[in-house]
């Protein structure tokens, strides 16, 4: 199967791709390095794997990552804990918002075509 991950860089996403991978799926990542910035995975370099640094609110971006997809992961999220959320409570969620409708607009988009 071919799957889209967003979110690809981040803690939860390292362990599900290198899962994925390791049982013969092909697996695309997408992040945009805005938590812990560029960094490499253990599977950065294994040849089912594809990596695409951009943002996950880019519906265009997700549209071409998803368009012969099989699953789409909407792993992608701005976090920080709880004192981040009581900094910037409308940023966050707004920002989550426009991450999640992007896949799903990205997800109908593909299933159309």
């Amino acid at each position: 199967m071919k799957i889209v991950f967003t979110g690809a860089a981040g803690f939860i996403a390292g362990y599900a791709i290198e899962e994925l991978l390791n049982n013969g799926h092909e697996v695309i990542g997408i992040d945009n390095f805005s938590k812990y910035g560029k960094l490499e995975k253990s599977y950065s370099k294994h040849p089912k794997y594809k990596f695409i640094e951009g943002d996950a609110t880019d519906v265009e971006l997700m549209k071409k990552a998803c368009y012969d997809a099989d699953i789409l992961v909407a792993a992608a999220a701005l976090i920080g804990g709880i004192s981040y959320f009581h900094e910037m409570a409308y940023e966050l969620m707004a920002q989550n918002e426009r991450i999640t409708a992007s896949a799903f607009d990205a997800a109908i988009w593909a299933y159309q075509e």
